[in-house]
């Protein structure tokens, strides 16, 4: 009887998120694979009405139908890229004539260049700079005035390098950082006004990014693919690379009602990886 009772009181738990997230609407960026995809998919399945959006059409095609057919909702998706202003200003206003007016932004990003920072040319800065730093600018201003007067929830998903910068990351861990610093503003800022802003500082996750780093590591140590995920695993106490949607799960909890009181966080999810104690 005691198992029963427990058993569904869990059952209500996970219902009781489910039924905050219905009837709301989340656009989430750069979600044609990866963390953006998984996170997409987990909202939906617990009632979120989705928006997704990538550069490539065929890939945020294929998601929409992959999310869609998963969570059994209909999933709008646009085309363009978050380094283009233009297309992000546009892609705002698609999702809302598509899906309604967003009660959860979820900023997702594409992969800026890994490399010596004077391997970095100046067109990469401002590639990445408008795919980071001006595309958040643009889509908080997008959401604010609706989110002002009904509440609302934007999450940055960042990196660990926010928290613990690596060789050759140069661009992540500065654009990155500046994301995490601006939510923290816009978090005292709105607070009063029934509006969440908090990032996550993911670590190494099963990711197409994962794997593009470990390939480049294996070259560079002449080591093979296999040994270089080994290496990247050492160095995680946990001893394995994290599931994409246990950022979805973390994000879908961050954008209900049991979660009003987080507010300007950065949450680091990484089995511990990032070494530094605050």
């Amino acid at each position: 009887m005691i198992l029963l009772n427990r058993i569904t009181l869990y059952t209500l738990s996970i219902f009781t998120i489910m039924a905050d997230l219905r009837g709301k609407v989340a656009l989430v960026s750069a979600s044609s694979s990866g963390i953006g995809r998984s996170t997409a998919k987990v909202l939906a399945a617990n009632g979120c009405s989705v928006h997704i959006f990538s550069s490539n059409k065929d890939k945020i095609s294929k998601a929409a139908d992959y999310i869609g057919s998963s969570s059994g909702k209909k999933v709008n998706y646009s085309v363009g890229s978050l380094a283009v202003p233009s297309d992000v200003r546009r892609i705002m206003d698609e999702a809302k004539v598509k899906t309604g007016n967003i009660d959860c932004l979820i900023m997702n990003y594409g992969d800026p260049k890994v490399a010596p920072f004077l391997e970095i040319s100046e067109e990469d800065w401002d590639f990445s700079i408008n795919m980071i730093l001006r595309s958040t600018i643009t889509m908080v201003r997008g959401v604010l005035p609706y989110m002002l007067e009904h509440g609302g929830r934007v999450v940055f998903i960042t990196s660990m390098t926010t928290k613990q910068p690596l060789q050759n990351f140069s661009i992540s861990a500065s654009l990155r950082s500046a994301v995490v610093s601006l939510s923290k503003v816009l978090s005292m800022e709105y607070a009063s006004r029934g509006i969440t802003f908090n990032s996550i500082s993911q670590g190494y996750f099963q990711t197409p990014r994962l794997e593009s780093i470990a390939e480049k590591n294996s070259k560079s140590l002449g080591i093979t693919v296999d040994e270089a995920y080994q290496k990247i695993r050492n160095e995680i106490p946990a001893g394995r690379f994290g599931d994409p949607e246990e950022i979805g799960h973390l994000v879908s909890f961050l954008c209900s009602s049991d979660a009003a009181y987080i507010n300007g966080a950065n949450i680091q999810i990484d089995g511990g990886a990032i070494r530094f104690p605050f």
